[in-house]
């Protein structure tokens, strides 16, 4: 049974994570996990967007959000609020009551303000769950590295896609992608 991750907004604000966490959900055909925010996660990224980019036409916006709702299984509304003693950022409060309500079991966040045994759902960095998925599934991690590759090599002085996936804090998983690589070209 799929196991259901709440997206919290630092990961769908950055593009690397983003796309990460969407390809390999549907590289994986939603049987490991599907994918539940709300919106003002949502909103919160968007902000994040357009403080990152004042200038940028709305399309940049618009095509987050239209991606996010694409690929995102349910959108979490109806769910309480209040004060989470233990969470000292209150504009986090939030995403703990909206991870709660839809029943996740994992909270996917990079921050690590949500570890707490007090709570049903286990936090986890993209690092921790890109690497779980590399367990699971092997094959489907290897499809999406091979696609990722692909766009990483297409753009001229580019980084190499583990470079990305390092400086995104998924280190641990931009070595699996690295043995991923080693592995395509040898069947080439």
């Amino acid at each position: 049974m799929p196991q259901l991750v709440f997206l919290d907004a630092n990961v769908i604000f950055s593009r690397v994570l983003r796309d990460w966490v969407l390809m390999l959900c549907a590289s994986t055909r939603g049987e490991i996990f599907t994918l539940a925010t709300s919106e003002d996660v949502l909103a919160e990224a968007v902000a994040r967007l357009r403080d990152r980019y004042p200038a940028a036409p709305s399309g940049l916006v618009e095509n987050l959000r239209d991606k996010v709702r694409d690929y995102v299984d349910e959108m979490v509304t109806g769910y309480p609020g209040g004060e989470v003693a233990w969470i000292a950022d209150e504009g986090d409060w939030h995403v703990h009551h909206a991870a709660l309500h839809c029943g996740a079991q994992i909270l996917l966040t990079q921050d690590a303000g949500f570890a707490s045994d007090e709570t049903p759902y286990e936090a986890q960095s993209c690092d921790q769950l890109f690497c779980r998925i590399d367990d699971a599934a092997p094959a489907a991690v290897r499809e999406v590295v091979a696609m990722q590759a692909r766009h990483w090599a297409a753009k001229s002085g580019s980084r190499q896609l583990p470079d990305v996936l390092r400086a995104a804090d998924c280190p641990a998983f931009a070595d699996r992608v690295q043995s991923h690589l080693r592995g395509l070209a040898l069947r080439r």
